[in-house]
């Protein structure tokens, strides 16, 4: 009997991991792994201002919550890739009207593991791709919600540094 947990325990915990990993196929094939380790490890993260947006760029390197924007952009499953296309962002936000568009921007200044990853969003549609604009895919309907509300945050923080507090 207790062999029979055990073994239980062990198929349920190997499950569990399986289910909740973050599937990168895909996404490393849209990506490129350069952009993917970028994402993955970035110690400098920049959320700057695209077509349609109006606010100063902020740093996220320390804010709560980068963890879930990285997870969002890693997991193969939060994409439509039936929606790839061969353009990039920036065109798709100079096409629509009511564009909201910003860039992530990945980078490693102290060990300078990669080359500096930046990635465009159209918060209003989900639309993501890099800033070389040579594609672009949506999100999906779970995720460009989500995706938009904590974007929306960030744009409206206000960055304070030891040198220029309000």
């Amino acid at each position: 009997m207790m062999i029979a947990i055990m073994v239980g325990g062990a198929v349920f915990a190997l499950s569990s991991i399986y289910v909740r990993r973050t599937r990168l196929e895909e996404t490393t094939r849209f990506w490129g792994s350069e952009t993917i380790t970028a994402i993955q490890l970035g110690d400098h993260v920049m959320l700057l201002p695209q077509e349609g947006a109006e606010f100063d760029a902020v740093e996220l390197t320390a804010f709560p919550g980068l963890g879930h924007l990285r997870r969002a952009l890693l997991d193969e499953r939060h994409y439509q890739w039936s929606s790839e296309e061969q353009a990039g962002v920036a065109d798709y936000c100079g096409e629509v009207e009511d564009a909201l568009c910003v860039r992530l921007e990945f980078s490693d200044p102290t060990l300078k593991r990669f080359d500096t990853a930046r990635v465009d969003i159209e918060l209003n549609s989900g639309m993501v791709g890099p800033s070389d604009q040579s594609r672009r895919v949506k999100v999906n309907d779970r995720v460009q919600p989500a995706l938009k509300h904590q974007i929306g945050l960030l744009m409206r923080v206000k960055q304070k540094r030891y040198d220029r507090r309000d």
